[in-house]
């Protein structure tokens, strides 16, 4: 991999490290442990595994998650017996902070708890870009709902091979004791075999799906699937240039224009507080993966600036979204930069944050906007 992007998704890590750390949304959980660390795995890893949650004795101690529990030995033999080290792939849960009762056992997550973790879910995903989500078990499975909705149930999909928000999705049964009642290790270990020859960790997939060699075939022109590009596509064809740090406000204002008239953003991205305003974590890769392709990028002062160098695509953006974006375009085409971030911090997110960080709160790296709530809402819960 590009030296370049590893050390990319190492700093963008570290945003979400920050962002995590300063979580206080669940009430009974905002004090525990956030099992997610570097210790969680390799970042560029072509494998996410996603549990439910830490446990007690397990991850709520080690600050590792499936470890130091008879759930994390069990994992630990079954990556085992596929010749897998935990250090090739990354390990995540649905909720990142280990829920318990009023006893202080382990308690199961509520949807609220899951759907409130789905942000960071979302986040983790997008930065490691993995080639295979393995989840395990049903409520691992189920989180994956708050991203991107799905049919699948567990009994009736697992360790098959099935299509999810442009990945390719493995559902496994949870190897904790409880668990090996409704799928017995036995099974696991061959569940965890075929896993092995579907994907290697460390180089990605070893076969595509006739549905996914079928998608491949087709021209970039067709490409529907990423709103983000699609926005970004737009803007710099119809300014030719513009510098990388406009493009990302330009792109922050037609989401929150959109989550203002419609009550969520257009892209669905989420946008970290950075030192120069609301910033998307995933749009520098979305450049670097279509430079030469789509967009070509040159650098004046040191400062990014991209350009269109290709005709070939076509997005699938309704006249209402194309819209809000060209008015948005209309509105600063001649704004600088300077401007644009003026425009900016004049929003009510922005707002918000600094009147917080006037009050000593430090809000670097917290979710700015996303989907359908902006810091403002995601403060309240």
């Amino acid at each position: 991999m590009n030296l370049e992007l590893r050390t990319d998704r190492a700093k963008y890590f570290n945003y979400l490290l920050s962002s995590v750390n300063n979580c206080d949304i669940c009430s009974r959980m905002c004090a525990r442990k956030k099992v997610l660390t570097v210790n969680n795995g390799n970042l560029n890893s072509k494998v996410l595994f996603i549990a439910e949650a830490p446990g007690r004795l397990g991850a709520e101690c080690t600050g590792i998650p499936l470890y130091g529990d008879k759930t994390g030995d069990n994992f630990e033999t079954l990556l085992g017996n596929i010749g897998w080290e935990r250090t090739e792939v990354f390990i995540t849960n649905a909720v990142l902070c280990n829920p318990q009762d009023d006893k202080g056992n382990n308690a199961t997550p509520t949807k609220e708890e899951i759907e409130n973790c789905s942000y960071y879910l979302e986040m983790t995903l997008e930065l490691l870009n993995p080639d295979v989500v393995v989840t395990l078990g049903v409520r691992a499975l189920e989180a994956l709902q708050h991203i991107e909705k799905h049919n699948f149930i567990l009994k009736d999909c697992v360790a098959r091979e099935l299509p999810w928000n442009g990945r390719h999705l493995f559902p496994l049964y949870h190897m904790g004791p409880r668990a090996t009642i409704h799928r017995a290790i036995a099974k696991q270990r061959a569940d965890f075999i075929k896993l092995s020859h579907f994907v290697d960790p460390t180089k990605g997939l070893k076969r595509q799906p006739l549905a996914t060699q079928q998608r491949t075939t087709k021209s970039i022109g067709t490409n529907l699937n990423n709103t983000l590009l699609n926005m970004t596509w737009v803007i710099v064809s119809e300014l030719k240039t513009i510098s990388f740090f406009k493009l990302t406000k330009l792109i922050y204002m037609i989401d929150y224009v959109h989550f203002k008239e419609f009550g969520t953003s257009l892209s669905g991205s989420i946008y970290l507080r950075m030192q120069d305003g609301p910033c998307v974590p995933t749009l520098k890769n979305i450049i670097k993966e279509h430079e030469g392709k789509l967009f070509i990028t040159a650098f004046n002062k040191k400062k990014p600036i991209i350009s269109r160098i290709s005709d070939n695509y076509k997005s699938n953006l309704n006249e209402k979204q194309k819209k809000i974006i060209y008015n948005i375009i209309n509105k600063y085409i001649d704004s600088t930069d300077a401007a644009v971030k003026i425009a900016v911090y004049r929003t009510d997110p922005m707002q918000y944050i600094l009147e917080q960080e006037k009050k000593g709160r430090n809000m670097t790296k917290v979710p700015v906007l996303y989907k359908d709530k902006s810091v403002i809402e995601m403060d309240k819960l």
